[in-house]
């Protein structure tokens, strides 16, 4: 079946493009909202440049913010390999593949209320056309309890019309809490959508986690606790003790 992904693809074979394979091999599979970081895929079997390639952003107050010019040159996906780009700057110098955004660009303000996130490459001439989806490598949108959001959809038409969204109108829901947005299936030669991503919540006190807090948190809080771990340290204070099991008790009531 001929999809409007699979016709860019096929556009892109015929324009040359900078790239050493489909670009659309590169995949968002990652997003961690909390500690504002955007994790990229290689999901092809030969290497991707990112030479003139951009990301554009927008959120529930800002639009098409587009990152630098020349901000990812330089970096190519291996097959199979990620990469990191850490909008909070705290990127390891220690490990080759974590960037930081100030490096590349500007980003949207990151948000749960309503976030996207559009990767484009360049065209034979090394332009990047913004005003066609064809030229999107991946898109996301996510907003809270997934209400269409008529702000933060500024590239949501180009990405349907391109093949790389299944309706603009359709976004993937999160709440206050969601720390991390991960792509958990990918057709590539099929839009994406909401079904595609799994929205896990940040609840410290979630010690699974898996966005409940039931048996199975009471019984990892009582292991962590027979382990003098400081990851139950809810007291702050560098010790384990019944302090720590009170604070924790009242969280767990309070819910995530």
């Amino acid at each position: 079946m001929v999809t409007q992904r699979s016709i860019g693809i096929a556009s892109l074979a015929l324009a040359g493009s900078v790239a050493s394979a489909a670009p659309q091999d590169i995949q968002i599979s990652r997003v961690l909202t909390q500690e504002k970081t955007i994790t990229l895929i290689n999901k092809g079997d030969e290497p991707v440049s990112l030479d003139g390639w951009r990301f554009c952003t927008q959120n529930s107050t800002q639009i098409r913010v587009y990152t630098t010019p020349g901000g990812l040159d330089g970096i190519t996906i291996e097959p199979l390999e990620q990469i990191s780009i850490r909008l909070q700057n705290d990127a390891s110098p220690n490990i080759p593949n974590h960037f930081n955004g100030s490096d590349i660009g500007s980003f949207a303000n990151f948000e749960n209320d309503a976030y996207a996130l559009a990767l484009y490459f360049p065209d034979a001439n090394g332009s990047v056309p913004f005003a066609d989806g064809h030229f999107m490598a991946d898109f996301i949108q996510w907003s809270l309890d997934g209400i269409d959001n008529t702000t933060a959809d500024e590239r949501s038409d180009e990405a349907e019309e391109g093949g790389l969204w299944t309706d603009q109108s359709v976004w993937i829901a999160t709440k206050p809490n969601t720390g991390l947005i991960e792509q958990h299936y990918a057709d590539q030669a099929e839009p994406s959508g909401p079904s595609e991503y799994s929205a896990l919540y940040y609840c410290a006190h979630d010690l699974i986690p898996d966005g409940m807090l039931d048996f199975h948190d009471i019984s990892a809080f009582l292991s962590l606790y027979y382990k003098n771990s400081l990851v139950i340290d809810f007291t702050n204070d560098g010790v384990i003790n019944f302090f720590d099991i009170s604070a924790w008790i009242s969280l767990y009531h309070g819910g995530c």
